[in-house]
């Protein structure tokens, strides 16, 4: 995993639009999961009737539900901080400190992505404003920044190593 070649600066998290054309895509990708859970539940379990309806309704209904949720966690966790929407955003989740997402990094903002989702997303627009890297409540907990893929301060002083030519 690749995390993030240095510490984030504000600059870094400058992605506000993003995150929300991202948290669209995501939202889109899991009411298609749902709807293809509800209607296996209703498709499967209404022809077989009886007992058997019931508990192949109760598997698809647990089935579906651990992938709804697991969606964020898993791919966040182990997809480098991305998800389908932050990929498709050029955005991910990565330490504070620019190292790769991890599972419980993962875990922590995205439980608290309850509290930050209140009022539509008011909780969390409010703690993006009044932290310097525009860190929601899950983001702070589980000490994660979303960022650019790849760094926009031009400022940072750059590898010279990796410039050096070799006299002749």
């Amino acid at each position: 995993m690749a995390g993030y070649p240095t510490p984030p600066t504000r600059d870094d998290t400058s992605v506000v639009g993003a995150r929300i054309g991202a948290q669209i895509v995501d939202q889109i990708i899991t009411a298609i999961m749902f709807a293809i859970m509800f209607f296996g539940i209703v498709g499967l379990g209404g022809a077989m009737g009886g007992n058997a309806g019931a508990v192949i309704s109760a598997i698809i209904f647990l089935i579906g539900s651990a992938a709804i949720i697991f969606y964020w966690f898993l791919l966040e966790g182990f997809w480098d901080g991305y998800t389908i929407g932050k990929k498709l955003f050029g955005i991910k989740v990565v330490e504070e400190d620019g190292s790769p997402c991890s599972l419980s990094s993962s875990v922590v903002r995205n439980l608290l992505y309850i509290i930050d989702s209140l009022f539509y997303f008011l909780i969390g627009f409010i703690a993006m404003s009044a932290t310097d890297k525009r860190q929601r409540i899950g983001d702070r907990l589980g000490n994660t920044v979303v960022v650019h893929e790849t760094p926009r301060n031009n400022d940072r002083p750059e590898d010279a190593s990796a410039d050096r030519t070799t006299a002749p």
